[in-house]
């Protein structure tokens, strides 16, 4: 139950409050303060209450007057001053029906009621005395349990017997448990076997401490080891450190319990680290007494529990009890929400711890009614929000929360976070391979912005990027390939957010093979007399080649041999030569590529065939005898016959006057010539090829007379 609080504004509601005072409790003496402020110190906080009595009657006897704030009787000739009630505000407490001021840079936070027990509210058994429903009613959201103490003649420590049932009833109605430990350590290694004994209490029983751990440092009774002023002060904080690290480095919030004079004589607080003060105060504020420091001048350090009596009155018990304030701060808002990992179908968050927050409430924006909608409360600062769909942006924040009393409390938001889902990985990969590229197809990813092509690079043993391509595109042309090559790639789906891209799982890995080039059959192909000694090829273009092959029949072994290799797919004629007269030849032409290092060939073109011309003739010579001229030449091989041409001096034209048929025959006599007159001739063989002739050079021209 949250305290009621007031804000001094004037003398009326002041002297009023100050009535309320005047019928407190009287405090308990000292030798029934059974726990809580003992030894030494007890007699500080004493005398701060009996010069509180003193006020209260001084009230009581001028009750009908009319107050003034600078006329307050406290203490002598001190009072209170408009400084210090300009920076407090007020609770009126159930339990000591006592009007009690608090500092009011306090004011932001939650008031909490509380008592702290031990073995004495047992009475010696084992099982706690306190009606804890009927505290939790009254307004009581907190206790302190002691569980240990080291107040022995020896120096050992015991377990508080009744610690179990106190805890576990109040527990069980809705009442925060904190721990203290009654502390006589005055070195460092004492201190850490008191943390670690508490520690190992908690284990044992698991109990679930939500509140501090607390070192209780008094004077013992029994022991009379550690009394005030028994350590230095450097010597005292180093021993309440090292409590404190023992008992943060386990999970747990630690804290020192001492009076308000033992913390300001023998306790740094500056020094301390990671611990909360619980100071002991029997007094209506916390400021100095009139002993030592500036009267009414609240305390120089910052404190979270304030024990303001040892008189309290709750129900659900018969007797005193210690009573305490708990000043909660609940203004921090979670800080450090951001996106720790994500799948296709979870998004796990994480943020910095906030205080002491026991759980945090997760958030998320519900599109559909526009607001943001309670996911998940944890424990931890992490959380995993899971089966989301996959590649869409979620905004989430999240909040402390601490359940004191029962009731829930909660910081304040973190920021908005938008975090992302991946896109799922992308699937049935297909690959069509052509001789120098693949096409890569896919199916549509949902939410996926893009997508990227990875190709395997042998050299380096990874994947490396070939291209990014949009959502709207599911299929790539990978292009400028090996032919008769194996090749492997992925796919990746992304989503974009913010400039950052996040990738769903990559495909599964996908290999092909580059066709083998192939090239077509040679087309066209034709063979062409040229001269006697040499023939023309010449073919039509194919497509990838790199050049041809020119193969000829050789006919003493009956096999095709190489002749030549012509370079360049736009080669297309070659000029055989060197070639016996009059002789056929027969060729066949392929084309070829280079492909990874070796050549490929197209298919053979079909045969072709062809013959030389015959050579010229040679050796003609002429003889006459009477009224003829005959004629004889050197005979030629492979030939099919000759022609004899006589000059025409009518029309200046050699006339053909004669044809032989077969190689064999040499000769011509050309009769019934005219006398007197001069005959010219020339010959020329012949050789049928198909259907028709082809014919070698006319010899030397070669003439002669009639006699």
């Amino acid at each position: 139950m949250k305290i009621k609080r007031m804000k001094w504004i004037g003398a009326g509601i002041f002297a009023a409050s100050l009535l309320a005072l005047a019928v407190q409790p009287q405090p308990v003496k000292a030798e029934e303060q059974l726990d809580g402020v003992m030894g030494q110190s007890i007699e500080d906080e004493m005398d701060v209450v009996s010069a509180q009595n003193e006020l209260n009657r001084q009230i009581l006897k001028n009750a009908t007057s009319q107050l003034t704030l600078d006329h307050m009787p406290m203490r002598g000739a001190s009072s209170y001053t408009q400084a210090f009630w300009g920076a407090s505000f007020t609770s009126v407490s159930d339990y000591t029906n006592g009007t009690y001021y608090h500092k009011s840079d306090l004011e932001d936070c939650e008031l909490f009621n509380g008592i702290d027990v031990s073995w004495w509210q047992a009475r010696g058994k084992k099982t706690t005395l306190i009606d804890w429903s009927a505290a939790h009613d009254a307004g009581i959201d907190f206790a302190f349990v002691r569980v240990a103490s080291r107040d022995t003649s020896d120096g050992s420590i015991y377990t508080d017997t009744s610690a179990d049932s106190h805890i576990q009833t109040a527990l069980a109605n809705d009442v925060n448990v904190g721990l203290y430990i009654f502390s006589q350590a005055v070195t460092e290694d004492e201190a850490v076997e008191e943390a670690e004994y508490v520690l190992d209490l908690v284990d044992q029983y698991n109990w679930d401490v939500t509140m501090p751990i607390v070192m209780d440092r008094e004077a013992g009774r029994t022991s009379k080891k550690l009394k005030a002023g028994t350590l230095s002060k450097a010597k005292e904080t180093a021993v309440c450190q090292a409590f404190a690290d023992t008992i943060t480095e386990a999970g747990y919030e630690a804290c020192v319990y001492a009076s308000y004079s033992w913390i300001r004589n023998y306790i740094n607080t500056d020094e301390l680290s990671d611990c909360g003060l619980w100071i002991a105060r029997y007094n209506n504020t916390t400021t100095s007494n009139s002993k030592s420091g500036t009267p009414y001048a609240d305390v120089a350090f910052d404190y979270d529990f304030w024990q303001y009596s040892s008189s309290g009155k709750v129900d659900g018990y018969a007797k005193n009890l210690d009573v305490d304030f708990w000043y909660k701060d609940m203004s921090d808002e979670t800080t450090g929400l951001k996106m720790k990992s994500n799948t296709a179908g979870s998004v796990t968050l994480s943020w910095d711890a906030t205080d002491d927050a026991q759980k945090y409430r997760v958030y998320r924006y519900d599109n559909a009614s526009g607001s943001y909608k309670y996911v998940k409360s944890v424990t931890g600062t992490s959380y995993t929000d899971k089966n989301l769909a996959a590649g869409q942006v979620y905004q989430y924040k999240v909040r402390g929360q601490w359940t004191i009393g029962g009731t829930n409390y909660y910081s304040g938001y973190s920021n908005v976070l938008s975090a992302v889902t991946l896109p799922e990985q992308v699937k049935n990969v297909t690959a069509k391979a052509g001789n120098d590229n693949v096409i890569l197809q896919w199916d549509a990813v949902s939410g996926a912005d893009g997508y990227r092509i990875f190709k395997y690079d042998e050299s380096t043993q990874q994947y490396v990027k070939l291209a990014d391509v949009k959502n709207d595109t599911t299929g790539y042309t990978v292009e400028n390939l090996e032919e008769d090559t194996e090749y492997k790639f992925k796919i990746g789906a992304y989503k974009q957010v913010n400039a950052v891209n996040y990738w769903g799982d990559y495909s599964a890995e996908t290999s092909v093979k580059t066709q083998a080039k192939t090239l077509e059959k040679v087309q066209g192909f034709t063979v062409e007399t040229v001269s006697d000694t040499a023939l023309e090829l010449s073919w039509e273009p194919v497509e990838g080649a790199d050049g041809y092959r020119i193969y000829r029949l050789n006919t003493s072994t009956g096999k095709y041999g190489k002749i030549k290799t012509i370079k360049g797919a736009e080669n297309v004629l070659y000029k055989n030569g060197s070639l016996s007269s009059a002789t056929k030849y027969t060729y066949k032409v392929r084309a070829y590529a280079s492909s990874n290092g070796k050549n490929i060939y197209g298919a053979y073109s079909d045969i072709k065939r062809a013959d030389t011309k015959p050579a010229q003739i040679k050796g003609l010579q002429l003889t006459m005898k009477s009224s003829s001229i005959t004629l004889k030449w050197t005979k030629q091989s492979n030939v099919s016959g000759y022609q004899i041409y006589r000059y025409n001096t009518a029309t200046r034209k050699y006339d053909k006057v004669k044809t032989i048929k077969g190689a064999g025959t040499v000769s011509y006599t050309n009769k019934n010539l005219k006398k007197r007159t001069t005959y010219k001739y020339k010959v020329r063989a012949y050789k049928t090829s198909g259907k028709k002739k082809l014919y070698g050079s006319f010899s030397t021209v070669v003439k002669m007379k009639v006699k």
